[in-house]
C-alpha cells in the first residue's frame, strides 16, 4: 500500500501534490480529478490509487497498471499558460518524470515525443494530458502512469517485447513515494520558472534526435528524419528533404 507519510516526507512543492487524494481503487485517476475539478478543486491537487481498473492513454488505448506496483496519478492544473503553449504541457511532464526517476533512483530514462516514457529502447510510462474550459478558466488534468516494481510476469503478453518497468531494468524494486515526489518537485520547479527552457530540456532527453522514424499521422504513416520541436511543442520532422510540423502523431522506432 502506498505510505502517505513517506510521500510527504520527500514532498519539496509549495502547492502541487500538497492536496493528496488516495483511491485503494479506482476506475480512472483522471476521472476522479474531473469530477473534483467540475466541484471546485484546487491547484495542484493530486489523485493516486493503487488499483486503476478503466485506465486510458492517447487515442483511446486502455493503460494497464498493476495493482500495488505502478504508479498511476493524476493531478489538477489551473492553467495560466496561453492556449497556442498547451502543447507544452506533454513535453513539461515528461521531463518531470526523467529528472524525477533519476533524481530518486539514478536510472536514466528517455523520452519518445510526444508522451512515452522510454527505459532501454521499451516504453515505461505514458501520459495524457486533458484540458476543459469550466468556471471561465481553463482547466486541465495531467494523468500519468509508470511501471515500477513490476516484473517480467506482470506485462501482459501482447505487450512483453515493448514494455518494462524500473524494477525488471535494475533487478531490484523502488520506492513509489519517493519517485512520485521527485517527480512533483520537478514539475513545479519547470512551471514557475523554466517554461521558456522546455523545448531544450527535453531535446536533451529525445532517445530519437536527428534519427529515422516512422510517424503516423493524420494524413497516414510517413518515414523521416526527427528534427526536433517547434517553439509550441509540435514535432518537426524532414520528409523526403522538407521539414514538415505536426501538432499531433505518434513516432514509432
Amino acid at each position: 500500500m502506498f505510505s502517505k507519510e513517506r510521500y510527504q516526507k520527500y514532498l519539496c512543492t509549495t502547492i502541487l501534490g500538497r492536496e493528496f487524494n488516495y483511491y485503494p481503487q479506482t476506475n480512472s485517476t483522471s476521472e476522479d480529478a474531473w469530477q473534483y475539478a467540475q466541484e471546485g478543486s484546487s491547484h495542484g491537487s493530486l489523485f493516486l490509487t493503487d488499483k486503476q481498473t478503466a485506465g486510458r492513454g492517447r487515442r483511446q488505448n486502455k493503460w494497464v497498471s498493476t495493482p500495488g506496483k505502478s504508479l498511476t496519478f493524476s493531478f489538477i492544473l489551473h492553467s495560466e499558460l496561453e492556449l497556442e503553449k498547451m502543447g507544452l504541457l506533454p513535453l513539461l511532464t515528461g521531463i518531470s518524470i526523467v529528472k524525477g526517476i533519476t533524481a530518486a533512483t539514478a536510472i536514466q530514462t528517455g523520452l519518445k515525443w510526444p508522451n512515452d516514457i522510454m527505459l532501454n529502447g521499451k516504453k515505461m510510462g505514458g501520459i495524457l494530458i486533458e484540458s476543459k474550459h469550466h468556471s471561465n478558466r481553463l482547466g486541465v488534468v495531467v494523468g500519468v502512469g509508470l511501471n515500477i516494481n513490476e516484473n517480467a510476469q506482470d506485462i501482459p503478453h501482447a505487450l512483453k517485447g515493448n514494455a518494462t518497468s524500473l524494477a525488471m531494468f535494475s533487478g531490484q524494486n523502488h520506492s513509489r513515494e519517493q519517485i512520485l515526489s521527485a517527480i512533483l518537485n520537478e514539475f513545479e520547479t519547470l512551471y514557475d520558472n523554466q517554461i521558456d527552457s522546455i523545448i531544450s530540456l527535453w531535446t536533451d532527453h529525445c532517445i530519437h534526435q536527428d534519427s529515422e522514424v516512422s510517424f503516423h499521422s493524420e494524413e497516414g504513416k510517413q518515414q523521416g528524419i526527427f528534427q526536433g520541436i517547434s517553439s509550441l511543442g509540435h514535432a518537426k520532422i524532414q520528409i523526403n528533404g522538407k521539414t514538415q510540423t505536426f501538432p499531433s502523431g505518434m513516432v514509432i522506432l
